[in-house]
């Protein structure tokens, strides 16, 4: 009987997602091999996949994905209970997307599993998920850099790239740029009417009635009448942004300099008419933040003072509906509270330890799990060699007949079969195996002085080591990835709670009595007056350690008082 994991348990929804990146090397047998390992994997378990997502053509790097939304949407509405996917991977490659709809699934009380990796439980798994998705990050960027060397010595010597080409040019069997002479005409065209004051509209209206195609076939829009006008190429000029390389006069010109400088003008003519669009706000708590008082989602919003000018907070998602009052809070004011709570908490050297330690028991757990369709056909081998045995027995006892000695071939047949699929069966890639050291190593990273915290760095911080925040108009409470107790089937978070209003939060044991029902919360930092000499040893381990940093709870002269873990 194969060995059931105690995370999966019986009778459980259990639905599966799948998706394959665009490209001409991926295709349909793509899907064929995730559903494969995945169903292998389900039946080991014990369970049933009772649902499929399916995304095809689609890259993991972004979440406009139809079925993936779909899939999260029904989390939402408790369709389902679990979620298997072939690989992490599978869910999104932006690390960013990857934290967000991992806890909004963990949310809505989703068990997440791997076919074709370990699928850890508990905080710690969720620091070294965070730590493996970083390592992905920079092998992923190491290897682009290596594959676009070569490229980048085409683009040295003005070689088309092959891609997209611009209305007009085209290329010879060398690929170098030479004129279409079928499309150039139409490019002339747009540089003498823009320059001559004619709007884009106006240029687009002319060109789609006379049938004029853009490069790729379809019909011009003001945007591509844009891109033209704005492209050195026309004048002569190759350019490889992605490569960093310029060169005038490298290929032909189709417009002389002096209409393009009209043109350029014309640009800028137009362009001190329109605003500027601002950028949007990154809110780095989202998927983490959560209303103490409803139990609500908080979201970022926007307004404009009356000097036009932006303020950025975060908001109750029920407020809008009148069914919650929490106040809304200032954005950057709660997340530098948060990341230096955090920094203060996790990255003293004690802790880091302590949590090197326990990456390294999640690591030796991973070890002693079995490829799940390996573990499939060994059951079904077993079980087939003990049919076979019954049957020969029975021969053996004088109870032989056709219809015995028949379905004895079949079973020979049948084990030679399941053989050969376990010998077929590739083995996966070890998964990389860090030493205490090198976790030490990997989490000191996270160490780094106040001036040099952008916040690319703020939100790897809250992403690897912040379970959950919840907030009411005077605390917050932070939960973090790290288990302060163990219990038979939960974990109990370490966590502070922070004042918001620059006094002490509500004693020792602040008042959880509003939390959701189904957390463990807990206060850490004990009875008896211990608090102050735990927050003075923590301060003393942060400022002696080789690279000396203080993180101060909050900024513009607002106090927090932090209860950290004993």
């Amino acid at each position: 009987m194969a060995r059931k994991n105690k995370s999966a348990e019986a009778g459980q929804r259990l639905v599966a997602y799948y998706r394959y990146s665009g490209g001409s090397g991926q295709t349909e047998q793509s899907i064929e091999g995730q559903r494969r390992d995945c169903m292998a994997w389900a039946k080991a378990h014990g369970l049933t996949i009772c649902h499929e997502y399916i995304d095809r053509h689609i890259s993991g790097k972004t979440d406009n994905r139809a079925q993936f939304q779909r899939m999260m949407q029904d989390s939402d509405k408790g369709a389902f209970d679990s979620l298997i996917c072939w690989k992490t991977d599978r869910l999104a490659r932006n690390r960013y997307d990857s934290a967000i709809y991992k806890s909004r699934l963990r949310k809505n009380g989703v068990k997440i599993y791997y076919a074709a990796e370990s699928s850890v439980d508990g905080p710690e798994g969720i620091i070294l998920e965070g730590l493996m998705e970083s390592l992905a990050e920079y092998y992923s960027a190491e290897l682009s850099q290596k594959l676009r060397r070569g490229i980048r010595e085409s683009a040295l010597k003005c070689k088309c790239l092959g891609g997209y080409r611009a209305l007009g040019l085209t290329s010879d069997k060398d690929h170098n740029y030479v004129i279409d002479e079928s499309q150039a005409p139409a490019v002339r065209y747009i540089f003498e009417q823009y320059a001559a004051g004619r709007t884009a509209a106006e240029i687009v209206a002319d060109l789609n009635a006379k049938g004029v195609r853009t490069a790729t076939g379809g019909t011009f829009n003001k945007n591509s009448i844009l891109r033209i006008i704005t492209n050195e190429q026309y004048i002569g000029t190759y350019i490889s942004r992605a490569h960093n390389v310029r060169v005038e006069g490298a290929i032909p010109a189709i417009i002389d300099r002096e209409l393009w400088d009209k043109a350029q003008a014309m640009v800028q003519k137009n362009k001190a008419g329109r605003g500027v669009k601002s950028k949007a706000a990154n809110y780095m708590l989202s998927g983490k933040l959560y209303c103490q008082i409803c139990g609500g989602a908080m979201k970022g919003i926007c307004g404009t003072g009356k000097h036009g000018d932006k303020h950025y907070y975060y908001a109750c998602s029920n407020h809008t509906s009148h069914s919650c009052d929490k106040r809304n809070i200032e954005k950057s004011f709660l997340e530098d509270l948060i990341v230096s709570a955090t920094a203060e908490h996790i990255l003293a050297p004690g802790k880091l330890e302590q949590i090197a330690d326990r990456v390294v028991q999640v690591q030796e757990a991973e070890q002693h799990i079995i490829n799940p369709e390996k573990e499939m056909l060994e059951s079904e081998l077993l079980e087939c060699t003990k049919k076979q045995d019954n049957i020969l027995r029975a021969i053996e006892d004088g109870t032989d007949s056709a219809r015995l000695s028949s379905r004895l071939r079949e079973l020979e047949e049948q084990e030679a079969a399941l053989r050969y699929r376990m010998e077929s069966i590739e083995e996966p890639p070890a998964a990389p195996i860090y030493s205490r050291d090198q976790l030490l190593f990997m989490l000191e990273q996270f160490r780094r002085a106040a001036d040099e915290q952008d916040e690319i760095y703020k939100q790897r911080l809250v992403n690897t080591f912040v379970h959950d925040i919840y907030l009411s108009d005077d605390s917050a409470f932070v939960q973090f990835n790290i288990s302060a107790q163990e219990k038979e089937k939960s974990t109990t978070l370490e966590s502070v709670v922070l004042s918001l209003n620059g006094g002490d939060p509500d004693g020792e044991n602040p008042d959880k009595s509003r939390l959701p029902a189904g957390f463990d919360r807990v206060s850490l930092g004990g009875d008896g007056g211990n608090r102050t000499r735990v927050r003075k040893e923590v301060h003393e381990s942060i400022s002696g350690c080789s690279l000396s940093t203080t993180f101060p709870l909050c900024q513009a002269g607002k106090q927090a008082d932090t209860l950290v873990a004993s």
